[in-house]
């Protein structure tokens, strides 16, 4: 009875320190991630191209963006024929967006789901502009690790025209 119970607590504390390893690695990914996400947020703030562009995977990375229902219910009553999305590549977004006052785009509400090899992130954002908001919605990346380096292969999302919509408060 003695070894039963010696063999069942041996187990548990081994046990114990293998999803504490897994944890910490999860949280040292995680922390990873979230340093993609700034750098981000600031190679569009100081337009670092350079920055921004090591971010993403070599090959075709999908940028996607829908309109939601009320922005594109407006932009229909200007144009028939608009279409509910936009499609477009990284360095061709950042070049038009750098253009002009200074951009910034805000996350919050960020949940990061890895293995340790691909992610995705999830979150709300606002892209304000000459510190106006400007639009507003949902974004997802999905990323890969590359040689040990976290690179974007996807970022899709969902867009409100603040002046047609504005945001709800977050709180």
């Amino acid at each position: 009875m003695k070894s039963i119970l010696l063999t069942i607590s041996i187990l548990l504390i081994s046990n114990n320190i293998v999803f504490s390893q897994d944890k910490s690695e999860l949280e040292i990914h995680k922390m990873e991630l979230r340093k993609v996400l700034d750098t981000f947020m600031i190679s569009l703030k100081t337009k670092d191209s350079t920055s921004l562009y090591n971010l993403f995977y070599d090959g075709n990375v999908t940028w996607v963006g829908v309109y939601k229902d009320k922005t594109q219910q407006k932009r229909i009553e200007k144009d028939t024929n608009a279409l509910n999305y936009k499609i477009a590549d990284y360095k061709t977004w950042f070049r038009n967006t750098t253009k002009g006052p200074i951009k910034e785009e805000k996350f919050y509400n960020v949940n990061i789901d890895t293995d340790g090899n691909i992610a995705s992130i999830t979150f709300d954002f606002s892209f304000w502009a000459g510190g106006r908001k400007g639009l507003w919605g949902k974004e997802s990346w999905g990323l890969v690790k590359i040689k040990n380096e976290w690179k974007i292969t996807s970022v899709i999302f969902s867009m409100e025209q603040e002046n047609i919509f504005p945001e709800p408060n977050r709180e």
